[in-house]
């Protein structure tokens, strides 16, 4: 007769008191992995169920349970009258490794497109939370959240039932005369509601821009340092990127004429530069326009927060400034109404329109209607621009507040602010490790973006990017005093 295994080779399966998983099923996995693992061999006979039970402390109906249910599974075999054993025929022995597609390896170790394992390189992009200096988030309290409600309960009475099917994957046409009629006034872009396609936020535009404009391994150029969802779309679209400089007036034209091969495509945001803010004078924004135009070379202008100028207007858009039609024109309402509204739109040249609408067809579809139709309402009744106008003047008393509380920081930091937008730049002197700093802010929960991680190359300015628009007057003095602790006591 076969001899069971001594119930002390058992003494090292512990048990949680974790009320979310039961006592059998843990018994049942730890001895699963034993068997999985080897240590329990095919033939084994395991203590009984009474000695387990006590070798555990839990009553032998629990280890019944777990006995049960891997004889049932076929890591377990019932002898009559001899005991429980180990099956000798296991069932991994016949059903696929599970580490053969579910192991811990990287995408990359399995074969997956090229463009799979492009993203595998790739960090997951963090845009949870809406901490202190979190950057890209509005004002979410002082959304007007009641008349967005309103005007989503009153759809059901103006047609609910035509906003459940299909609709046009260019978007919804109410919506796009609207944008149509807002840019062209407030920022000269010369357009019809027809050149109009509405995206699933600005990075489905980028998408589809890097998609249908250029081939994978042609050129892209990019700001450095600039927008990273930019640089993610470019290259996951498989292009080369080549980065541009920028100074204070933005997008430095030298690298392009240099370059012995011109870039098929070109971003930027000449409004105001992501993230250092320069605003790109009219005469280097013409001089980009011929250059571009020379090299047959698209460019989209990025305006992502122009709306929000407290010093000056800004200068027309390049878009209505183009002699032209080189210029795609990109908006979105992430930042100027909230982040999870997910809605972007395109302004493009009319020869453009129908293959962009096509790829837009075959990638998602149509934008849901829903949440056009609302948004179209809240501009179509004047809110929009009630609601730009409470934000301005809300957000330049932020940036007034946030530049006065920087100026303790001068002994470690240079301010990068030029009077726009919803964030500011803050530059670190020698000496100041970006990343210690980072950190010790994170246990504070003060969530600052590092400078360095808008740089593509390997020449980078480290600082922070602090993002004010979403934090109170009093956060924002206050976070000002922790960065200011921080960088004094750096070990503290």
């Amino acid at each position: 007769m076969a001899k069971a295994l001594p119930v002390t080779e058992f003494q090292d399966l512990k048990l949680s008191n974790n009320p979310k998983q039961a006592l059998f099923k843990q018994i049942y996995e730890a001895l699963r992995n034993k068997v999985l693992n080897g240590y329990l061999k095919p033939g084994t006979k395991l203590p009984s169920s009474r000695a387990l039970a006590i070798q555990l402390k839990v009553s032998r109906n629990t280890v019944i349970a777990a006995f049960d249910q891997l004889l049932a599974e076929g890591y377990l075999e019932s002898r009559t009258g001899s005991g429980t054993f180990v099956a000798v025929e296991l069932p991994e022995n016949w059903l696929p490794s599970p580490t053969a597609h579910f192991s811990n390896t990287s995408a990359a170790s399995v074969q997956l497109s090229d463009y799979a394992t492009h993203l595998d390189r790739m960090e997951m992009r963090n845009e949870e939370g809406n901490q202190t200096f979190c950057v890209g988030v509005p004002d979410l309290k002082a959304f007007p959240h009641k008349i967005w409600n309103r005007l989503s309960q009153q759809l059901p009475a103006s047609g609910l039932t035509s906003l459940m099917g299909n609709g046009p994957a260019e978007g919804y046409q109410p919506l796009r005369e609207a944008i149509s009629d807002y840019v062209s006034a407030s920022r000269s872009v010369q357009c019809d509601a027809q050149q109009i396609i509405i995206t699933s936020g600005a990075q489905q535009a980028l998408d589809l821009c890097a998609r249908i404009l250029m081939n994978p391994g042609q050129t892209a150029a990019i700001e450095e340092p600039g927008y990273k969802g930019a640089r993610r779309a470019l290259s996951s679209a498989g292009a080369n990127i080549m980065t541009c400089p920028v100074d204070n007036q933005g997008l430095i034209l030298e690298t392009l004429k240099k370059s012995q091969h011109p870039p098929k495509l070109i971003y930027v945001t000449p409004a105001h530069q992501y993230p250092l803010g320069a605003m790109m004078p009219l005469d280097r924004r013409m001089e980009l326009l011929d250059w571009a135009f020379e090299q047959q070379c698209w460019i989209i202008e990025d305006d992502y927060d122009s709306e929000y100028h407290y010093q000056s207007r800004p200068v027309a858009s390049l878009q209505g400034l183009a002699r032209q039609q080189q210029v795609i024109y990109m908006g979105s309402f992430s930042k100027v109404l909230f982040p999870s509204l997910r809605l972007g739109y395109l302004v493009l040249p009319p020869t453009l329109v129908e293959i962009f609408t096509k790829a837009k067809q075959e990638q998602t579809g149509v934008t849901p209607l829903h949440t056009q139709a609302v948004t179209a309402a809240f501009m179509q009744e004047g809110h929009f621009n009630r609601h730009l106008r409470r934000m301005r003047l809300n957000y330049e008393e932020k940036l007034k507040t946030l530049l006065e509380a920087c100026e303790k920081l001068s002994p470690w930091c240079t301010v990068h602010a030029q009077g726009a937008g919803m964030h500011l730049a803050l530059e670190f002197k020698p000496g100041i490790c970006e990343g210690t700093v980072v950190r010790n802010l994170k246990t504070k929960n003060i969530l600052c973006s590092p400078l360095s991680s808008y740089f593509y190359g390997k020449e980078k300015l480290q600082g922070l990017v602090l993002g004010f628009a979403n934090s109170t007057l009093k956060e924002i003095a206050s976070g000002v005093a922790i960065i200011h602790n921080v960088l004094k006591f750096p070990d503290g």
